[in-house]
């Protein structure tokens, strides 16, 4: 009765194979044993999910109905586990030969696939990790765009893959989006708040082009690596949760990484390195981001005063 990591209950598999009638189906969703994910899909009550996991769900549920479409979009990299800005997850995406279309949550877009661009997740069949990060970034915002584009550099895909599946659609409705994207992706980007970082750096004609994970050292050997680097001179640090949490040893609390960072940073500045520190506030306010770095460039003598 159940497919899937999340169990999924298909009610034509219930149904037709004899394992239980649509009456017992209702009545478990009373009670709350299964709960409905899409039409003719329930999945076990009772089990809390991420908002990733519950659109994973969601379209491995709608996946699950299909033999020739593909995963796409949004989906597919949900499948992929890629780390995207600001995913829209509304809508459940698919790639078929014939005309796009949507139908109510689903969005079919026509697109040609050769054999190369299709990959199978848990048995479903999902566009390419290269294939998806080009889609997601013609479908999205610039900032959008390089964070997808910095994920497949981050996975091992070639810059030159990524181009030349830019390439095949020279007309497509992103497609400037894309190039202009795959200018400034880097798959030193060790996160989603850098590749913002840098997207957002990129439209300023005054904040120069950072070098990224840089390594320093002093007299007491390597200090650690930075996110952005100007000159040497002025270095920045994205500041997200799992900056920290990412780094515990065993028995290490949060504040233990906190009070570490602290004490690399102290290495940093007694070196007479200027630190500028940001977090996903100032990047969802740019204004603040950009008088912050442009204070800290100047400080450190990259920008004139």
């Amino acid at each position: 009765m159940q497919s899937s990591e999340f169990g999924l209950i298909r009610r034509r598999t219930v149904v037709q194979g004899g394992f239980g009638s649509d009456s017992q189906l209702r009545a478990a969703r009373r009670a709350g044993i299964i709960v409905p994910v899409v039409r003719g899909v329930s999945a076990p009550g009772g089990v809390a999910l991420s908002q990733d996991d519950e659109y994973r769900r969601r379209v491995i549920a709608v996946a699950g109905r299909s033999r020739v479409r593909v995963v796409s979009h949004q989906s597919a990299a949900v499948c992929h586990r890629m780390q995207l800005f600001r995913p829209d997850q509304r809508y459940v995406h698919l790639i078929a030969q014939t005309k796009g279309k949507r139908e109510g949550d689903v969005h079919v877009h026509h697109a040609l696939l050769a054999d190369t661009d299709i990959v199978l997740i848990d048995g479903i069949r999902v566009t390419s990790r290269a294939v998806t990060a080009c889609d997601v970034a013609r479908a999205g915002t610039y900032e959008q765009a390089v964070a997808a584009l910095d994920d497949a550099l981050r996975s091992g895909i070639s810059l030159a893959e990524l181009h030349a599946i830019a390439a095949r659609t020279p007309h497509a409705a992103g497609i400037g989006t894309l190039r202009r994207a795959l200018l400034t992706a880097d798959g030193d980007a060790e996160s989603v708040g850098e590749s913002v970082s840098r997207a957002l750096m990129a439209g300023w004609k005054d904040i120069p082009t950072p070098t990224l994970q840089t390594e320093f050292f002093d007299a007491d050997g390597l200090i650690g690596r930075t996110d952005f680097d100007w000159d040497g001179k002025v270095v920045g640090e994205f500041d997200g949760r799992i900056k920290y949490l990412g780094t515990l040893a065993e028995g290490e609390r949060p504040e233990d990484a906190v009070y570490r960072e602290k004490l690399r940073e102290d290495r940093l500045r007694a070196m007479g390195i200027v630190v500028v520190r940001w977090s996903w506030d100032d990047l969802l306010n740019p204004g603040r981001l950009h008088a912050k770095l442009r204070s800290a460039l100047i400080r450190g003598g990259v920008l004139p005063g």
